[in-house]
């Protein structure tokens, strides 16, 4: 008997996270049905490829979302098969107004075009549908990178804790910690792990503005990598590499940015500086620590930040919560000595977040 198959349709920002997001649903679904064939639609300006090294994914198709709806082309692949089960986003049900236009549109053509022969639906919305397809949600995955992918060599650390370092996200936004508040922070954690090692990574363009050049950019990434005992220069190194060295850390060490959401599917926990618009979800069931923002307003998403941090990022100066995480060291010390012990679960975890919550409001 063949396989049934299920489609979860996630055309929706570009953003790395997202892709994660999808990739973790894909998850919950395999380790409920796990004959299940799956296939992943996402927006091809993602990293897609990703989804490839997911065992329990059978194939990702990649489309093109242009302002005047699809590049019809990009879309022949996935033509040849009829689907058992179709899943759209909660999000597409719930909250339109995270979509601009041309994804919405985009996704209104899908539902559409995608008739389900058993049941369509939504990822965590219950159903009153006794054919509706279940779900575990939160379920533990892991992204497997194939070895020949790999081409970055990593120093013998000896047994030193290694920390994958992201300094920032993609956004030119100055909602990121300034390099002055990151050798703090590095340099503390030096001083009590001396052996520790940073594998600094990221992709030099996002450090652009109209100010500096390339080579100045590069200067300022160099000289700063350069201060920080231990540290190796990371930059430009390619994705499947970048993947490659987050995996053979200890601990991941980023502020919320998409790529970092990567963390944890590949085996790593997640050590986040939390601040800004948007709240961690951490995936694939692996311990996670967040050092969180003495903050009321966090996360300050849909136009509920402080009036002094739109004038600091009109300014560009860090938000408030990036600017005072100096002030988080000891929270932080605590947070790479838990995820340094393996015996910390996702339910420690899970519990210290809440205090931790509880405790900065």
């Amino acid at each position: 008997m063949a396989s049934q198959k299920l489609l979860i349709v996630w055309v929706y920002h570009p953003a790395v996270g997202h892709l994660v997001e999808a990739l973790q649903v894909a998850a919950n679904y395999y380790s409920a049905n796990p004959k299940l064939e799956i296939h992943v639609l996402v927006n091809s300006k993602t990293p897609f490829v990703i989804g490839n090294y997911c065992e329990f994914i059978s194939k990702v198709h990649p489309v093109q979302v242009q302002l005047e709806g699809f590049n019809l082309t990009s879309f022949k692949d996935i033509e040849q098969y009829e689907f058992d089960y179709v899943i759209f986003p909660k999000r597409f049900k719930y909250s339109h107004q995270d979509f601009p236009e041309p994804l919405l549109k985009a996704n209104h053509f899908l539902q559409d075009y995608f008739k389900p022969k058993i049941w369509g639906g939504y990822n965590d919305t219950p159903s009153l549908d006794e054919t509706a397809l279940q779900e575990n949600p939160y379920s533990g995955f892991k992204i497997k990178i194939p070895k020949d992918k790999i081409t970055y060599n990593l120093p013998d650390a000896s047994g030193a804790p290694i920390f994958s370092v992201m300094l920032k996200g993609a956004s030119k936004q100055t909602k990121w910690p300034s390099l002055k508040t990151w050798k703090i922070i590095l340099l503390h954690i030096k001083k009590k792990y001396p052996e520790a090692l940073f594998l600094i990574t990221g992709v030099l363009e996002a450090h652009g503005d109209i100010h500096n050049s390339n080579s100045q950019l590069k200067n300022k990434v160099e000289t700063f990598i350069a201060s920080i005992p231990g540290a190796i220069n990371c930059y430009d190194i390619g994705l499947d590499n970048q993947l490659g060295i987050i995996k053979d850390a200890d601990i991941l060490l980023s502020p919320h940015t998409g790529f970092a959401f990567l963390g944890p599917c590949l085996g790593t926990p997640w050590l986040a500086l939390s601040g800004g618009e948007w709240g961690e979800q951490m995936h694939a069931q692996k311990s996670f620590y967040n050092v969180l923002p003495s903050c009321k307003k966090y996360p300050c998403n849909r136009g509920n930040r402080k009036l002094e941090c739109n004038l600091r990022i009109k300014y560009n100066f860090p938000i408030k919560c990036m600017s005072k995480l100096s002030s988080k060291i000891p929270d932080l010390l605590i947070g790479v000595e838990k995820l340094l012990n393996e015996n910390y679960s996702f339910s420690d975890a899970f519990n210290d977040y809440q205090n931790s919550a509880i405790s900065n409001n």
